[in-house]
């Protein structure tokens, strides 16, 4: 099973907004990463996106590059508050074989470290960040990291 985590865009703090937009430069950032990616994501069978604003802006980008059309799931498991214990449940209840999770930090890099069982990897994941995983079992130190994708600064 191929699972990739990609963080959302950036998305600059404002104490005057709501929830966070992506700046135009996470939205060039995003199209960057995901365009590197495009033959490898193109099967992708499904995406589990949180539904904060920002991750939903990440999802539209994506779609747009890679023209996804498939399946997508909008989940409070990927809320930043959630847990990788709560991830890993829903994740496992599914029986698809290529999934992107799309979430936040610090969830995004606890997974990343729970699943490759590499403690300090999960800082790696900055805005835009991609990470590729081949997953025997959605559990601890059960993935082999096969890239990770950082965007390049401005």
């Amino acid at each position: 099973m191929l699972i990739y985590l990609l963080r959302h865009g950036d998305a600059p703090y404002s104490d005057m907004a709501g929830e966070r937009s992506l700046s135009a430069e996470g939205k060039k950032n995003l199209e960057s990463v995901l365009s590197q990616h495009r033959t490898e994501l193109s099967g992708l069978a499904l995406v589990l996106c949180s539904p904060v604003l920002r991750a939903r802006q990440t999802m539209t980008v994506l779609a747009e590059t890679l023209n996804y059309q498939g399946p997508l799931l909008f989940d409070d498991v990927l809320c930043p508050e959630s847990s990788v214990s709560a991830v890993e449940s829903r994740v496992n209840s599914m029986m698809e074989e290529t999934v992107l999770l799309l979430g936040h930090q610090p969830l995004i890099g606890k997974l990343l470290e729970y699943l490759t069982d590499q403690t300090g990897l999960g800082w790696s994941m900055t805005t835009s960040s991609l990470a590729c995983l081949d997953v025997r079992a959605f559990s601890r130190g059960c993935a082999e990291l096969k890239w990770l994708t950082i965007p390049e600064p401005g």
